[in-house]
C-alpha cells in the first residue's frame, strides 16, 4: 500500500467511463460496406484504431485521396451522435464516481469531445453532479485535449504530481506524459489491454479495480 498522493481525477470519457466501442465499431462497418470494403472484427477495430484518428481510417481501408479524410470523418460523427445516447455507461461507472467524490478526490473530465456534446452526454447519464468540471473541446480554442489539459492545470494551479489520468488508450497515456502527470489504464474500452501494457502504466481489468485502488489509498492516507 502507498500513501495518498492524488487531489484530482481527470477522466477520459469515450471508452472508459462511457461504453461505445463496439458502437464505434459498428458505424465504421457500416461506412466500409457501403464502401465495399472489408468489414472488422471488434477484436481488429481495437488493435487498429489509434491517434490522429486519420492513421486508423486509412488503416483500415479508406482511400483518403478519392475521398477527403473530412467527409469521411463528418459521416462517423453524424452517425455517432444520432445514436451514442444509446450506449451505456461502464458497470459501476455512477456508484463508482459517487465513492470516490466522498472521499474527498476531485473529479473531472478531460476529453477530446466537443465540449457542447461533452456537456449533453454527461447530463443524458446523470452524471453531471459528480465533476467539478468539465473539459472538453472549444473551437474557439481548440487546443486539443492535451492542451486543454494544461490549459486547467496552469489555471488551477495544482501541483501535477497530485493529477491523475484514467484513460482507455494509447493515446491517454501520451497524453498524460505531455501534461507531465500520472496515467492509468483501463481494459475493455478502445484498446485491447496488450496495447494498453506496451506503455508501462498500471492496466486495469474495469474502472471498478480504479476505484477500489484509490479508495485503498485514502484509507492508507488517512490511517484507517
Amino acid at each position: 500500500m502507498r500513501p495518498l498522493s492524488y487531489e484530482v481525477i481527470l477522466w477520459d470519457w469515450n471508452g472508459t467511463l462511457l461504453s461505445d466501442s463496439e458502437f464505434c465499431s459498428t458505424i465504421i462497418n457500416g461506412m466500409l460496406r457501403r464502401r465495399g470494403l472489408p468489414e472488422l472484427s471488434l477484436e481488429e477495430h481495437a488493435r487498429l484504431f489509434d491517434f490522429p484518428v486519420i492513421v486508423y481510417y486509412e488503416r483500415v481501408g479508406f482511400d483518403l485521396e478519392k475521398e477527403p479524410f473530412e467527409v469521411t470523418s463528418q459521416e462517423f460523427i453524424d452517425a455517432y451522435y444520432s445514436g451514442v445516447e444509446a450506449c451505456s455507461l461502464k458497470a459501476g461507472a455512477a456508484d463508482m464516481l459517487t465513492g470516490l467524490k466522498s472521499a474527498g478526490y476531485r473529479l473531472l473530465i478531460l476529453s477530446a469531445s466537443h465540449q457542447d456534446h461533452l456537456e449533453s452526454q454527461v447530463r443524458h447519464y446523470g452524471l453531471d453532479m459528480h465533476f467539478e468540471e468539465l473539459l472538453g473541446i472549444d473551437t474557439v480554442h481548440a487546443p486539443g485535449k492535451t492542451g486543454r489539459g494544461r490549459e486547467w492545470i496552469e489555471e488551477s494551479g495544482i501541483d501535477p504530481a497530485r493529477v491523475l489520468l484514467v484513460g482507455d488508450t494509447v493515446h491517454d497515456s501520451e497524453v498524460a506524459e505531455k501534461m507531465g502527470i500520472d496515467c492509468w489504464l483501463v481494459e475493455g474500452g478502445h484498446h485491447p489491454m496488450d496495447r494498453l501494457q506496451e506503455t508501462g502504466r498500471r492496466v486495469f481489468q474495469n474502472i471498478k479495480a480504479v476505484q477500489s485502488d484509490l479508495l485503498d489509498s485514502v484509507r492508507v492516507g488517512t490511517g484507517t
